[in-house]
């Protein structure tokens, strides 16, 4: 065979992979765009507070095997996610193939003076980076401080800024007092109002805004891309309490339809229990990965 040959027969079979290999590729890129996105679906481990506080390493371990690769940490205190130490508690997760974008981190009216953030909460951010966190999130509004709406904007901003600098972003997430008017204005509004979007979003809790008879698409629409985190646990009404996602009356898909949230990060949660908690988180990340969003 001369060479010519040779190069000729070699160019043709290598032409045929590439032409096979592009088909292939366009297949999967086509069929992509009728799959959905990838979806940040995590677990607030509040749900599991009681596992978690006896087996932090166990529990995470289960959490992981169900399906999670998220999880929304709380409960930190000195240096300690649930009384591992910061270090051995990120370990644990990277161990789990599980990633904390976000944890619940408490912040109120004392820690913040003459322009200055306590240094309790900058260890807070400090540790919250540590463990690979985006989102330092406060989960609360302690009940002396809800007639200080513009002050505390004014501190969720000061977070912001700090968080920011640290390569990271401060939230706030709600429960239903927020839809309370205090001097006249819903304590949500004045927060919405009064904060920069480029420093501080808000993790939107479904079932306390449906509880507080409020409707998040309208809120999305007024505010829109202020939503980054959705905690999406369902609504009982009958009970009025909280149950797993697909086992109330929530719309969750007409929710997940706007898309003008901003949402990146759907958080299941449960406050309430009819089965064993690990039960009822699994049985809501089912029902959660069949909606579209």
């Amino acid at each position: 065979m001369s060479f010519e040959q040779q190069s000729r027969r070699e160019f043709l079979r290598t032409g045929a992979l590439v032409a096979a290999g592009f088909s292939l590729l366009s297949n999967e890129l086509f069929a992509g765009s009728n799959k959905p996105a990838v979806r940040n679906i995590g677990v607030q481990l509040w749900s599991v507070k009681e596992d978690m506080m006896k087996d932090a390493k166990g529990t995470l371990e289960k959490v992981a095997k169900m399906g999670y690769k998220q999880v929304e940490g709380f409960g930190y205190t000195d240096g300690k996610f649930f009384g591992v130490p910061t270090d051995e508690f990120g370990k644990i997760l990277v161990g789990n193939g599980l990633k904390m974008p976000s944890a619940h981190g408490n912040i109120t009216s004392k820690d913040y003076a003459n322009g200055q953030l306590s240094d309790a909460f900058k260890k807070t951010v400090e540790d919250a980076k540590k463990v690979g966190q985006k989102y330092v999130i406060a989960p609360y509004m302690a009940y002396e401080d809800r007639s200080k709406g513009k002050f505390m904007a004014e501190m969720f901003n000061k977070a912001g800024e700090h968080c920011k600098g640290m390569g990271m972003k401060f939230g706030y997430h709600n429960h239903d007092f927020e839809f309370k008017e205090y001097d006249g204005v819903t304590m949500y509004k004045t927060l919405l109002d009064n904060t920069e979007k480029d420093l501080v979003t808000f993790e939107m809790d479904l079932y306390w805004v449906k509880f507080a008879k409020q409707n998040p698409i309208e809120w999305f629409k007024n505010y829109q891309g202020r939503f980054t985190h959705l905690h999406v646990k369902d609504h009982d009404p009958i009970k009025n309490v909280s149950v797993e996602v697909g086992e109330g009356d929530i719309n969750f898909q007409e929710i997940f339809n706007s898309k003008l949230s901003g949402a990146k990060y759907f958080i299941v949660e449960l406050e309430n229990y009819k089965r064993p908690a690990l039960e009822g988180i699994e049985i809501s990340l089912n029902n959660l990965k069949k909606l579209k969003f």
